[in-house]
This record gives structure tokens, C-alpha cells and sequence, in this order.
């Protein structure tokens, strides 16, 4: 760690809300793929009728919905799961582009402590190791 204003708990808590954040974005992503062709059942037997809507097929409408819905939430994982692994690649302090990236993803998870985690994990980048540091040319020192 260097020795900077942070002092070494910025990119923790960076890591820590990305993770949070991953994980709050997968279990609503499950949460809506368990409970939309439910939902969607209960929703076509109470609303549309067919007497009600000369040629509307109500059922193909439901299942667009449905289809909709979980093709979306299907699509969150993706942030949610980058989001994640952008928190552990803060915590390690390794990595800092992934690490900035799994913030940005967890603003689409949880706004706020995604953006919390992107103030912290971009003023905390001296903290993070280079992967390949440049060498030093002959005769610097």
C-alpha cells in the first residue's frame, strides 16, 4: 500500500460494495425469472378476457411479456457477475481497469453503492499494483 490520503481501505470498501452490489443484482435477476411466467399466469386470468378485444390474442401477449422479461433479466447477470469480479479484483488491488469496471456495472445492480464504489476505487488506482511495470532504463539510479 502507498501512503496516500486512503490509506488502504478505499479499495476495500470499493471491492465490498461491488460485491454487494453483484450479488443484490444476481438474486433479483433469479428472484424475476422464478416469479414472471407466475406472475404472468395470474396477470392473463385476471385482466384480459377475450370477450373484451376483437382479434387481440392475449395469449401470445403473455407470453411476449414473459419471454420480455426473462431474456432482461437474463441480460443483468452480465453486469452483476462483472461487478463481482471487479470486487475481488479491488480487494486484491490488482487489476485496477477491472476493478473500475465492476463499479460501473454495479451503478446498473444498485446505483448508490455503485457510485460510492466508483468514487472510492478511482481515487484509490495508486493503491493497485501494475501487472508489468516498465523497467528502469541502465543508469537510472
Amino acid at each position: 500500500m502507498s501512503n496516500n490520503n486512503s490509506s488502504g481501505w478505499m479499495p476495500l470498501a470499493g471491492g465490498v460494495l461491488n460485491i454487494v452490489s453483484g450479488a443484490l443484482g444476481i438474486i433479483s435477476s433469479i428472484v424475476l425469472i422464478i416469479i414472471m411466467p407466475i406472475f404472468s399466469n395470474i396477470f392473463s386470468n385476471l385482466v384480459f378476457d377475450s370477450s373484451d378485444f376483437d382479434g387481440f390474442d392475449s395469449d401470445a401477449f403473455i407470453v411476449a411479456f414473459t419471454v420480455s422479461f426473462i431474456v432482461s433479466s437474463l441480460l443483468t447477470l452480465i453486469p452483476s457477475i462483472i461487478a463481482i469480479v471487479g470486487g475481488v479484483f479491488a480487494i486484491k488491488r490488482k487489476r485496477w481497469g477491472w476493478a473500475l469496471a465492476g463499479s460501473i456495472c454495479a451503478v446498473l445492480c444498485s446505483s448508490v453503492m455503485g457510485v460510492v464504489a466508483i468514487v472510492f476505487i478511482a481515487m484509490s488506482k495508486s493503491e493497485f499494483t501494475k501487472i508489468n511495470p516498465q523497467p528502469e532504463p541502465p543508469g537510472a539510479r
